[in-house]
């Protein structure tokens, strides 16, 4: 039992579940891409748009909101939603 309660304060926390990257597509700037994933548990999808950092020394893609993403239904409903915010992924899919 206390071996039980021991581990349950001090054993190794769960790890996030991971989301599979779907689709990348970059703005015509080249500075900015939206990337589109999908659980496979249950198929629900979103986007997150990310820009290129190259002041930092890792110069690196990092997300422009901190927020999380808005859940859809389906990929095309994601999709949908990213062209609706980000005119520019008209011309890009």
């Amino acid at each position: 039992m206390l071996g039980n309660i021991l581990s349950s304060l001090f054993g190794k926390p769960e790890e996030p579940e991971k989301v599979p990257v779907v689709k990348t597509v970059f703005a015509p700037d080249g500075q900015h891409r939206v990337v589109f994933f999908r659980r496979e548990k249950d198929g629900v999808s979103g986007f997150r748009e990310e820009y290129y950092d190259n002041k930092s020394m890792e110069m690196t893609w990092q997300p422009v909101s901190t927020e999380g993403s808005h859940q859809y239904p389906d990929l095309d409903a994601a999709i949908a939603a990213a062209q609706a915010q980000f005119p520019w992924l008209h011309g890009a899919l």
